[in-house]
């Protein structure tokens, strides 16, 4: 396969120079996510519509849908250059797990098969770490090595991971079919910058409690610059991608963390000093990305 192609800081100036504008819809703008995604487009010269069952706030344009009906999503979509598509139960613990399974399964499969009608051949997915398999997990499982890169097998169980997982198995189909470049996002533990300072105010020493986690977390703004740098770049066919920030949550050195938690996992590389657990290297490839910051800054 073709590499990515990643705009040179040259042509960007130019858009940016130019103006030229895409159309984004942004399924879910009303959530987190949404609230540093839409203001990063606009930031960016970026026309967006913001599409949820109830709107954030009145300075964005908004539709009201429910992307688990087709026809209200083929509807909101119409039009669009790109779509972003956030709209999600982000957890299996507050809905019956058929709620959460079906309700993202079937959003994603609309959104995609909308934009298959519609012609539109760039969009961003919300995905999680968890489409391997980690938090959720009744039993902590150790994985088969550290750091977790994309190629690492899956052991998804519950309705909210597997509900990730198959996501990224329609976004594969879709692909298969059409020439789409679509970008699943592995968000983990997605921060605001006021909630990092917590960590700064009490760090985490005990690896145990977060060992499911990887001792992971994404500040939102880098989660916001993702959607749209994947977007910017060009490639051929459908990619999962882990975001995580370049640190861990925890107030001791990560293979010191590992040592404690997961004895006997092999590195696949050294993890030094803080160093997260989770690779986002191929996010760095592809569209150039790479996390800002740290709570240790904050």
């Amino acid at each position: 396969m073709e590499g990515p192609r990643i705009y040179s800081q040259e042509l960007y100036d130019r858009l940016i120079h130019w103006r030229i504008t895409m159309r984004v819809v942004v399924t879910g703008g009303s959530g987190k996510a949404g609230s540093a995604i839409i203001p990063d487009l606009l930031e960016h010269g970026h026309d967006v519509l913001s599409v949820d069952t109830a709107p954030r706030d009145g300075s964005t344009p908004f539709m009201r849908a429910n992307v688990t009906d087709f026809g209200q999503t083929l509807s909101v979509l119409n039009g669009a250059d790109w779509v972003i598509h956030m709209a999600a139960i982000p957890s299996p613990v507050f809905n019956p797990p058929e709620v959460v399974f079906s309700t993202n399964t079937v959003s994603t499969w609309n959104v995609l098969q909308a934009a298959e009608v519609l012609g539109i051949t760039k969009l961003v997915l919300a995905s999680s770490v968890n489409a391997v398999g980690l938090v959720f997990s009744r039993e902590t499982v150790p994985p088969q090595y550290l750091p977790i890169d994309e190629e690492h097998p899956t052991r998804a169980e519950d309705s909210y991971s597997l509900s990730k997982l198959v996501g990224e198995e329609i976004a594969d189909g879709f692909c298969r079919k059409n020439p789409m470049q679509i970008a699943s996002l592995r968000f983990h533990g997605l921060r605001r910058d006021d909630d990092l300072k917590e960590f700064r105010a009490s760090p985490e020493m005990d690896p145990l409690p977060g060992a499911k986690s990887l001792w992971g977390y994404l500040r939102l703004y880098d989660a916001a610059r993702a959607c749209r740098m994947a977007l910017e770049a060009d490639w051929e066919g459908h990619e999962a991608f882990f975001l995580n920030a370049s640190d861990t949550t925890l107030g001791l050195p990560t293979e010191e963390a590992v040592a404690a938690a997961y004895p006997g996992v092999p590195l696949s590389k050294p993890l030094p000093g803080f160093q997260a657990a989770i690779d986002c290297s191929k996010a760095q490839r592809f569209f150039g990305w790479e996390s800002t910051g740290s709570w240790r800054d904050m």
